[in-house]
């Protein structure tokens, strides 16, 4: 799930990040993409009235003659006392209301800009259809109010198109894993019923009732593995006497192993009423797993120890040792490695759901062997 999460992440930083690009593209498309005319406070300063005349600078006709643009020059009688380029279907003389009029932009359909000068007013027009204008009236107290208001709503748009993927995500990814614990824990009730009848049928401490054992383990870590890692198990938080517990195991595995397997307990004296926080049933599946583990991999026997000593800091240090086959220094470095989601140690589901409950508590472990020298599994609780 986390990594599903950070692909939504990452794919809304994507889209966040094309979006700015987009606008980017597109201002650079209006701005550079056709060079724009100059300002006509630029090309006003281009004219210049001597009095007799106008002295125009080249450059103006220049442009005007680039971007099939007219100027004129209206002095206060409405006449047009200077012009260039003038299409013919401009008038030759305005009123008051036809200066009112072209001033807010268009001028016969002809997008134009107006300057007041000395003499008069400098128009300077386009084609028709060659740019959009439009005049646009703001209340200055309301103004005001959007710039105070718009970053806030800018950052409330953000969020909502951040947030609202990942919450519609996470709905769906936990209705799926709710939908996929549920049915585990339907097959694990069908297999439980046969498996129930073929164990209570077999020669106690026969190779059927072992062989059915490990399915029965492999079922309960599977339904925990999945609570786990979904996140979708309720767990009590119970104070729990550990050496009780402790004692408890061990006294059904020496019930259900009675042949080469011997079960040893060591407790210090200062943490026989030693308590811990917990969910019983989540830290019993972790100690029965270690033990499994002993006998899983050491089928000809072994000497099994559980020990509890007391540890700095209020702490207890629980150590499940055998002095079995051991494994790999190779092995070791992957059990000991930070647990993933998609990771199944070599040493099976068992330690994998060991590692969770871990984790869950904060546990810290630490794995130890050397080939041929046994295993110890070494947990640091509270």
């Amino acid at each position: 799930m986390k990594r599903f999460l950070g692909y939504i992440f990452t794919m809304l930083i994507v889209l966040f990040s094309l979006l700015i690009i987009n606008v980017m593209v597109l201002g650079y498309i209006n701005v550079w993409g056709e060079k724009r005319m100059p300002p006509i406070k630029e090309l006003t300063e281009l004219i210049v009235y001597d009095g007799g005349g106008y002295q125009v600078d080249p450059s103006f006709y220049n442009v005007l003659d680039e971007k099939s643009a007219f100027a004129m020059i209206i002095d206060d009688s409405g006449d047009i006392i200077w012009e260039y380029n003038k299409p013919s279907d401009i008038p030759d003389r305005y009123g008051l209301k036809d200066v009112a009029s072209f001033s807010r932009w268009y001028l016969n359909d002809h997008p134009v800009s107006t300057w007041v000068r000395n003499e008069g007013i400098l128009v300077v027009g386009r084609p028709k259809d060659s740019s959009w204008k439009y005049n646009i009236e703001v209340n200055m107290k309301s103004l005001s109010g959007m710039y105070e208001v718009v970053p806030f709503i800018l950052l409330i748009d953000i969020l909502i198109l951040f947030f609202l993927p990942i919450f519609i995500t996470r709905k769906w990814i936990m209705d799926r894993e709710n939908s996929r614990t549920e049915w585990i824990a339907g097959v694990s009730h069908d297999i439980r019923t046969p498996l129930s009848i073929v164990m209570g049928s077999v020669e106690k401490g026969s190779v059927v009732e072992r062989q059915c054992i490990k399915i029965k383990n492999l079922i309960g870590n599977l339904n925990t593995e999945n609570k786990l890692d979904s996140g979708t198990g309720r767990w009590n938080n119970e104070k729990i006497k550990l050496v009780s517990l402790l004692r408890e195991i061990v006294c059904d595995f020496i019930n259900s192993y009675e042949d080469g397997y011997n079960f040893e307990m060591n407790i210090d004296e200062d943490m026989e009423d030693y308590t811990i926080s917990a969910d019983s049933a989540l830290i019993r599946r972790m100690i029965e797993n270690l033990l499994n583990n002993s006998i899983t991999h050491n089928e000809k026997g072994c000497n099994i120890s559980v020990s509890l000593q007391s540890y700095k800091s209020g702490r207890g240090l629980l150590t499940i040792s055998d002095d079995g086959q051991g494994t790999s220094e190779e092995k070791i470095k992957a059990l000991n490695s930070r647990l993933k989601s998609d990771y199944l140690p070599e040493h099976g589901l068992g330690i994998r759901v060991v590692k969770q409950v871990a984790r869950k508590y904060r546990y810290k472990i630490r794995f130890m062997s050397e080939k041929g020298q046994g295993f110890d599994t070494k947990i640091v609780v509270r």
